[in-house]
């Protein structure tokens, strides 16, 4: 693709056009899609006109423009991540019907040090949960992103513990000694819970997923309020799920290990 006198691609300025649609911003101006690109208006103007013609981007009858129906067509057509959240939406309803909390769906993105939700519930009720599908967040600070990093290879631990991680709230390590300590205890006892990492009143725990190989792929979780949290009602289900997916998803059936993992949940 022929580059920009800025060295951008065609294909890079089609990605900020793309990723500059949010949740809270779904349909855009062309002005706001400049601003929001550092594009000029002329650049925007004609790539939003070939978007729109292939159906990528749809143009509002006030003239915004807004993200079109054929973009989820071909994502959900032949992204394998549709199928992860397809085969995990049973068992995230199952945590849901019986914990009635908030449940997700998560994989990790390495490189980033993020995870991506994939799927989510919500809780029937009022409580601060700041994940959201095809939202992200760092895997240092949330259940999720633990349970899958404490199964992955050594190298990648390394890796991630050799980043400067941010500190969210009072609670969030970041100290990496007490991080690898963190994730040895999670390998032994399977699942991970965590206190005021993220939001300080919120208490989440986690499983991994695992896929052919019994390599790591995913995450499922629920966050609670601390005051209503209960180990013994959330963690049977939300094991018996993660080993469900797991299955599901193509992993061996793992050793239930030497200790019982309920009898551990702090």
């Amino acid at each position: 693709m022929a580059n920009s006198a800025s060295g951008e691609s065609v294909i890079q300025r089609v990605v900020k056009i793309m990723e500059a649609f949010s949740k809270g911003h779904p349909r855009l101006s062309l002005t706001e899609l400049a601003h929001g690109t550092g594009l000029s208006t002329s650049t925007v103007h004609r790539l939003a006109a070939d978007l729109v013609e292939s159906g990528l981007l749809e143009r509002a009858a006030t003239g915004e423009y807004l993200v079109g129906k054929k973009m989820w067509e071909l994502a959900a057509r032949a992204n394998p991540l549709e199928e992860f959240r397809r085969r995990g939406l049973p068992f995230l309803e199952g945590v849901h019907a019986a914990v009635r909390e908030n449940v997700s769906l998560s994989i990790p993105d390495v490189e980033s040090g993020s995870i991506l939700y994939v799927e989510q519930l919500d809780r029937h009720g009022t409580v601060v949960n700041l994940a959201e599908v095809a939202g992200r967040l760092d895997i240092h600070t949330t259940s999720s992103g633990m349970a899958m990093m404490a199964f992955m290879p050594g190298f990648i631990q390394d890796r991630f513990l050799a980043r400067q991680l941010p500190k969210v709230t009072d609670n969030t390590e970041t100290d990496p000694a007490r991080l690898r300590a963190h994730l040895a205890l999670i390998r032994e006892r399977g699942y991970v819970r965590m206190a005021g990492v993220l939001v300080p009143e919120n208490t989440a725990f986690a499983v991994p997923v695992f896929g052919p190989g019994n390599s790591v792929i995913g995450a499922i979780a629920v966050v609670v309020p601390t005051a209503e949290a209960n180990p013994g009602v959330i963690l049977p289900v939300l094991v018996s799920a993660g080993r469900g997916l797991s299955l599901s998803m193509g992993a061996e059936r793992r050793p239930a290990g030497t200790r019982p993992w309920l009898e551990r949940t702090q």
